[in-house]
């Protein structure tokens, strides 16, 4: 599992125009809306929009390093979720891999250091949404264009960063 790349204001109002410009340029590459599963955008582009907001609060109120080498657990979630949502087999591979990368991060946490403060909740709450939006990614992967998906999930993270922004 890959960590999907979840847009800020910052990053979603260029990349979006970008794509409104390529769209523009090449019609033929317009990819159609109907049929498009509209709530699993949204699910994606609020769960995106939720674990980086969440990783922020935790950078505001811990050290990086904990709060990285928290969030960084994503694809942990992700892998647990996939589970439980998709109905995916966990192998020994994957449990072995599942168990480094606990180990990697108890490694950067150092059991009994600042990491386990009640900030830390904003880390998992990025792990938690983050992985959300690697489940929601996968979804809407077996059954839609990328470029359907960059292009809606581009501009509903674009709305939700503009009302966020206005207030």
């Amino acid at each position: 599992y890959t960590r999907p790349y979840t847009l800020s204001l910052h990053d979603a109002l260029p990349i979006f125009c970008a794509l409104l410009l390529f769209l523009l340029v090449r019609p033929s590459a317009r990819p159609g809306f109907a049929g498009a599963r509209w709530q699993w955008h949204v699910l994606r582009s609020i769960c995106g929009w939720l674990g980086i907001t969440c990783m922020f609060a935790a950078v505001a109120r811990m050290p990086l390093a904990e709060a990285t080498a928290i969030s960084f657990l994503n694809p942990l979630v992700a892998m647990f979720l996939a589970v439980v949502m998709l109905g995916e087999r966990l192998g020994p591979r994957k449990l072995m891999a599942a168990g480094c990368g606990i180990c990697g991060a108890v490694l950067i946490l150092r059991p009994g250091s600042e990491a386990l403060q009640p900030s830390a909740l904003f880390a998992l709450g990025a792990a938690l949404f983050m992985g959300l939006e690697v489940i929601f990614v996968k979804r809407l992967s077996s059954s839609e264009p990328a470029l359907r998906v960059l292009l809606i999930n581009n501009a509903i993270g674009c709305a939700i960063s503009l009302t966020v922004a206005a207030f």
